[in-house]
């Protein structure tokens, strides 16, 4: 009997709405992206910085980042041993690779050359510096703030290592559904503008200011 008034249930269903179990169900699934800084950023400790530097060749790369990040699903940090992935919101690409080519067109924006290398290049491509970054965070967190941690070295031509450092950011998520992805593209932001100041700081150390190939800061002095 059970069996008989399910079939004549699901055979109304059918002649009534045409709708069937075996029709594929809605996707609800949202697409997601980060973005870059605007044209004509300049990076947080220099006021202005030459229109152009077509000499300078940046290696980005290469990044390494969180196996559990490198997925579409967008991921919540629901405590320091938990984390959710939501079943409907999608990043438009694999984040690690979103991340990489977000933060080159920063690099490439924030120093004003257009010669960005991703790793691995060629070995015999000549390399002014190469910047390594190692990502330990980028995500949201329940209480609605991003967060990103990254350890990061610039290095020279030859590999040898000319600074070292770490970047911890944390933006407050805004209203909407794109405020997560909004609040981590600024994080990366202040990520991109540090490590841009940086080797503004050891260009200019490494080559006169009034050279047309070199970065200048105008009356900003590099910090120690």
């Amino acid at each position: 009997m059970r069996y008989r008034t399910a079939l004549i249930v699901l055979s109304a269903c059918a002649l009534l709405t045409s709708c069937s179990p075996l029709d594929p169900q809605p996707d609800h699934s949202k697409f997601f992206i980060l973005t870059p800084l605007a044209d004509g950023a300049a990076p947080v400790s220099t006021p202005a910085v030459a229109t152009s530097n077509p000499s300078l060749t940046l290696g980005i790369g290469p990044i390494d980042f969180p196996d559990y990040l490198r997925r579409l699903e967008v991921v919540t940090r629901a405590s320091p041993n938990q984390l959710d992935l939501s079943a409907e919101k999608r990043w438009g690409e694999p984040l690690d690779k979103d991340f990489t080519r977000v933060f080159s067109e920063n690099i490439s924006r924030l120093l004003n050359t257009q010669q960005i290398e991703k790793y691995p290049w060629p070995v015999r491509t000549h390399i002014d510096y190469q910047i390594e970054v190692n990502v330990q965070r980028f995500e949201t967190t329940s209480d609605g703030q991003s967060q990103l941690t990254a350890r990061w070295v610039i290095k020279d031509g030859t590999g040898a290592d000319l600074s070292a450092s770490e970047t911890s950011a944390s933006t407050q998520v805004g209203p909407g559904e794109s405020g997560a992805s909004a609040a981590l593209s600024s994080d990366l932001a202040t990520l991109s503008r540090e490590i841009a100041d940086r080797v503004i700081e050891l260009h200019r150390r490494q080559a006169p200011v009034n050279t047309t190939d070199s970065l200048r800061v105008g009356d900003h002095s590099s910090r120690t």
